[in-house]
C-alpha cells in the first residue's frame, strides 16, 4: 500500500479485537517502515493485541480515548491536524492514525458524526491515513460509509456506495446549544475604535485568572481576532462576554449577522482567502474554539456565536 500525499479517509470494520488488531497491524507497520508516524485512539482491548502483534518497542504512540475526546469534536480534529503538522515538522513523511468511536460519558453519536466530517476537512491536505474503526454489526457499514469514500476491509481498499453529502450530514447531527454558564464577568458591544480598550480588558481578566504570559498573550489575540472579524464581516458591534469557570477562562462572541463557514476555524484559508483566517488563528491559540451558526445548526441560535477556553493552568 502506497503512503498517500494527501488525506486517505478509511472506514475500517472489524468483528471483534483479535480481528481489529490483525487488520491494523499492516498499515501502521508499513507506515513506520516507510519513516511515517503511527498514533493509535482505540480501547484497551485493541490496544493490548496490537502490542502484542507489533511488539512494545514497535514506536507507536498510543493514546487513551478519554484523554483526546474531552473536548468538542471540532476541537479534536484541530488537535489531530496539529498533532500531524508536528510531526512533519519533526521529520516525518506522514502519519498512519488509527481512531475508534467508545461509549464515554456524555458523547452521543453526532458528536462521532461531527468529528468524522471535522476530521476530513481539517486534514483533507495532509499526507495521513485514517483509519476509522467500528464494530461490522447490522447497518453499521452505511452509517460509516455515509461518512467516509473507502472502506478497508481485510487490507483491501473497498469503494463506498453510501457517501452522503457533509453539509447534509452536519445539519442532520446538530451540535449541543451553547450552554449557560452564569452572570458573565462583564458584557460590551465591541466598535473598532475600543479595540484597543477591549484587549486591555482581556488581558487584565487573563492575568486574574492566573493564566501565564505567555497564555495571556495568546488569549488576547484569540479574543481579538474573533471580534475583529465580527467588526469587519458581520454587524460592526458583536459583543464580548467573559466568564471564569472550573474548566477556564471562557471568551464568547455574539453577532446579529450568521457565519457562512461549515467547519469554521478548522483549516487555514489560502493566502489569497478572504475569509476564515481569524478563527483558525482563534482555534490555534486556544485550547477550544466552538462556533455555533444559524446555518451549521438550524434553531440552536440566531446569528453567531463563538466561545474560545483557555484551560486553568
Amino acid at each position: 500500500m502506497s503512503s498517500p500525499a494527501i488525506l486517505v479517509h478509511r472506514a475500517v470494520p472489524y468483528r471483534d479485537p483479535e480481528h481489529q488488531a490483525e487488520i491494523l497491524t499492516g498499515p501502521v507497520t508499513a507506515a513506520l517502515e516507510r519513516g511515517r508516524r503511527a498514533i493509535v485512539v482505540v480501547d484497551r482491548r485493541c490496544r493490548s493485541e496490537l502490542e502484542r502483534a507489533l511488539g512494545g518497542e514497535a514506536g507507536v504512540r498510543y493514546v487513551q480515548p478519554e484523554e483526546l475526546h474531552s473536548a468538542p469534536p471540532f476541537t479534536v480534529a484541530g488537535r489531530w491536524s496539529r498533532t500531524v503538522r508536528d510531526a512533519i515538522a519533526g521529520g516525518a513523511t506522514g502519519v498512519c492514525a488509527v481512531a475508534q468511536s467508545v461509549a464515554l460519558p456524555g458523547i452521543d453519536s453526532s458528536y462521532w458524526t461531527r468529528l468524522d466530517l471535522a476530521i476530513g476537512y481539517a486534514m483533507r491536505a495532509l499526507p495521513v491515513e485514517m483509519l476509522c474503526c467500528f464494530a461490522d454489526r447490522d447497518g453499521a457499514r452505511e452509517q460509516a460509509g455515509a461518512l467516509h469514500d473507502e472502506f478497508l476491509v481485510d487490507g483491501a481498499a473497498v469503494p463506498s456506495t453510501h457517501r452522503r453529502d457533509d453539509h447534509e450530514l452536519l445539519q442532520e447531527n446538530p451540535q449541543r446549544p451553547p450552554a449557560e454558564l452564569g452572570v458573565p464577568l462583564f458584557v460590551d458591544a465591541v466598535e473598532l475604535h475600543r479595540l484597543s480598550e477591549m484587549r486591555r480588558t482581556v488581558h487584565r481578566h487573563g492575568v486574574l485568572s492566573g493564566l501565564g504570559p505567555a497564555r495571556v498573550e495568546d488569549l488576547v489575540l484569540a479574543v481579538n481576532e474573533l471580534v475583529s472579524n465580527g467588526i469587519e464581516h458581520g454587524s460592526g458591534a458583536p459583543v464580548l462576554r467573559m466568564w471564569r469557570t472550573p474548566g477556564g477562562l471562557v471568551a464568547e462572541m455574539t453577532d446579529t449577522v450568521p457565519g457562512r463557514l461549515a467547519f469554521p476555524g478548522l483549516a487555514a484559508p489560502s493566502p489569497a482567502g478572504e475569509r476564515g483566517r481569524g478563527l483558525w488563528l482563534a482555534s490555534e491559540l486556544a485550547d477550544v474554539l466552538q462556533v455555533w451558526t444559524a446555518d451549521d445548526d438550524p434553531g440552536q441560535v440566531q446569528g453567531t456565536v463563538v466561545r474560545v477556553v483557555m484551560n486553568p493552568p
